[in-house]
């Protein structure tokens, strides 16, 4: 073979890879739509070390050594912020149930009553 007979079978080559219109035809489909898991929620229970207005420390009922402090979702410092507002405060010792998400230390419920005024 020659030099332009190779260089013809070349050309001939890429002609047929690229189709004759000079482009390469690439299909797409529709892209794969992949939905994140729920986070799962956990829950704590256990009695109030201390209270604020940010976070709430809390000391588990089965083990007196584990100690957990969360911080609030958006609607439960909205119902602590009204409870702080009305001196309706979680005090030293009450008993509480924390829901929270997986992972995290952000509580997202709290189920217990708050202490009485002092």
């Amino acid at each position: 073979m020659t030099w332009t007979s190779s260089r013809r079978l070349l050309m001939a080559g890429l002609l047929l890879f690229f189709g004759v219109n000079g482009t390469a035809q690439v299909e797409t489909t529709q892209p794969i739509k992949v939905e994140a898991p729920k986070p799962k929620k956990e829950k704590f229970k256990g009695e109030v070390l201390l209270a604020t207005r940010v976070s709430i420390t809390v000391r588990s009922q089965k083990n007196y050594n584990h100690v957990r402090t969360f911080t609030y979702d958006e609607k439960v410092a909205a119902k602590i912020n009204k409870q702080f507002d009305h001196n309706k405060l979680y005090q030293h010792g009450d008993r509480v149930e924390i829901e929270y998400l997986a992972g995290s230390d952000k509580a997202v419920k709290i189920r217990g009553e708050p202490g009485q005024k002092r």
